[in-house]
């Protein structure tokens, strides 16, 4: 599913319209009976006697939720409309765009009203849709239509089970930066049309979405696709999962190597190469010093060891022995808790450069998370190092290691131009973590992932991350798909423990067991739409 900025959805109905004759008019029929649709499938598929207060922009924000009005009183909704600006109203009847009779008088605000009536009808309504501003507005919201919305805002705290429903996006969301106006309020339920906006993807924005719905309004399928940013979601993800044939055997499903932990950070070895295996890898192979290998066996009882000479001088032997065991090996992954010691940054050099010296056809993917990162950032160079097509998984700070200190937001717009412009410039693929991870490769597609969860805010997180690429590049997926399904189940994981946990008190190793019920979920759930908070997803 592709995601638009204001620029490229005005280019698409523009489009629509001189290629295919579909009218500002058709497109908001189109795009008001969506909203009524998916409005009533929310409500359990029957709006008679429900009280809708619809608030009414100027433009064409207002006439997409008047069409929506129309159907929903047809099907038995007690419908409320309050008119922003009266020429919006007199407009709407002289053109009968929206179906509503020309003798009708609907209860109309205008700037400079009394706003008692809407505090009125806001006591009275089940529902509130916001169809005021849609995603043409970037000048500062109006002190009274602030105040129109704070009256929403107020009622709300009274009443918390008044639903609102944004029509495209919240009015006052910069639809391409994610930026908000002070007036803005949070919708629980957004039914954005055609295509989801930049700028829902990006902080504070990204908090006010609720619930993202997709709304029809007619566009030929197809005009979008050359459009390069994508939201990931659980049909791309089933359709990109590996196989799993009945007549397989552990070879099937491929082998992975990880590289990970010491003694200050054993988790991370423990997470990554448990990861792994839950996504579904054939074999998983701890790469560890002798000394190590009892601890992890205690806990990995599944996993097979690669043993590394203990002497940490030995460095060029440590590499060797490592090198010499990933015949038949998938995908590498290295990094998870190595530390930082100049003895483990050459023992990384070391590899890449034997990683180097193998044959396209034998070379495991590679997979470089944390320490990993953490140690290239000190390399002069470093994306020069690695094979081909690696897969960078790093969050703001390390990302900002790799770019000699220049810092990058957790949730702003910046993060998209970061990414984008750093695996162009680096040739591999970017996993740029946080609340909405951006996936980016060097040919300058995008890939978000929408479905935050502040419960997923804990160490070792990434670790189980890392690990999942590992275990679908071992099963042979491309290191794109292997990143876009690990992502997505990453988010999906967490989401299935915070139904139990709220959003507070998850651990890292609370996923492991989750992650084969994100795949069955994927598997077998014909169609998920997604919250920010993780409840369940697009």
């Amino acid at each position: 599913m592709k995601i638009v900025t204001v620029a490229e959805m005005r280019t698409l109905e523009t489009r629509a319209d001189h290629e295919h004759g579909l009218t500002t008019a058709i497109l908001m029929e189109h795009a008001g009976r969506s909203i009524a649709q998916i409005l009533r499938r929310r409500l359990g598929g029957d709006v008679a006697g429900r009280r809708v207060l619809v608030l009414v922009g100027p433009g064409n924000n207002g006439g997409d939720g008047l069409v929506a009005a129309r159907h929903l009183a047809e099907w038995g909704a007690v419908v409320t409309r309050f008119y922003w600006k009266t020429r919006q109203l007199e407009t709407d009847v002289a053109t009968g765009i929206t179906g509503w009779g020309a003798k009708e008088t609907p209860t109309r605000i205008s700037v400079g009203d009394d706003l008692a009536p809407v505090a009125t009808a806001l006591a009275q309504a089940d529902i509130l849709l916001d169809a005021l501003l849609g995603t043409g507005v970037s000048r500062p919201m109006p002190e009274e239509m602030r105040a129109l919305l704070a009256l929403v805002r107020t009622e709300r705290t009274r009443r918390p089970g008044l639903l609102v429903v944004a029509v495209d996006l919240p009015s006052g969301l910069n639809a391409d930066t994610g930026a908000v106006d002070p007036g803005t309020i949070p919708a629980d339920l957004t039914v954005t049309l055609a295509n989801p906006k930049l700028g829902m993807f990006f902080f504070p924005g990204a908090g006010y979405i609720g619930q993202l719905e997709i709304g029809d309004i007619g566009l030929p399928a197809g005009m979008d696709s050359a459009i390069a940013t994508e939201l990931i979601t659980m049909a791309a993800v089933r359709d990109r999962l590996p196989p799993r044939p009945l007549d397989s055997h552990k070879g099937t499903f491929g082998k992975a190597m990880v590289l990970a932990g010491s003694l200050p950070y054993p988790g991370s070895a423990f997470l990554a190469a448990t990861a792994a295996g839950r996504v579904g890898a054939g074999l998983v192979t701890l790469a560890v010093s002798t000394h190590l290998a009892p601890i992890y066996a205690i806990k990995l009882s599944e996993a097979t060891f690669r043993l590394l000479p203990d002497d940490a001088g030995a460095v060029q032997e440590r590499a060797d022995v490592l090198l010499d065991g990933l015949d038949g090996y998938r995908a590498l992954l290295i990094g998870p808790g190595l530390g930082q010691a100049d003895d483990t940054r050459e023992l990384i050099r070391l590899i890449l450069h034997g990683l180097h010296a193998l044959e396209d056809a034998v070379r495991p993917k590679l997979v470089v998370d944390a320490d990993g990162l953490n140690n290239l950032a000190k390399m002069e160079d470093w994306w020069t190092l690695l094979p081909s097509g690696s897969v960078l998984t790093p969050h703001p700070g390390e990302m900002a290691r790799l770019r000699h200190g220049e810092r990058v937001s957790s949730g702003g717009p910046d993060r998209l131009v970061v990414a984008r412009e750093c695996a162009a410039a680096w040739g591999h693929i970017v996993v740029l973590k946080g609340a909405c991870t951006i996936i980016t490769t060097p040919d300058g597609r995008a890939f978000f992932n929408r479905n935050a969860n502040p419960a997923m805010a804990t160490a070792g997180t990434g670790d189980v991350l890392a690990g999942m690429i590992a275990g679908f590049l071992a099963q042979g997926l491309d290191p794109l798909d292997a990143a876009i399904c690990a992502v997505y189940l990453h988010t999906q994981a967490g989401a299935i423990i915070s139904e139990t946990l709220g959003d507070a008190g998850l651990l890292a190793s609370d996923l492991l067991s989750a992650i084969p019920q994100a795949i069955r979920q994927v598997k077998t759930c014909a169609h998920g739409i997604g919250a920010i908070g993780g409840r369940s997803q697009l």
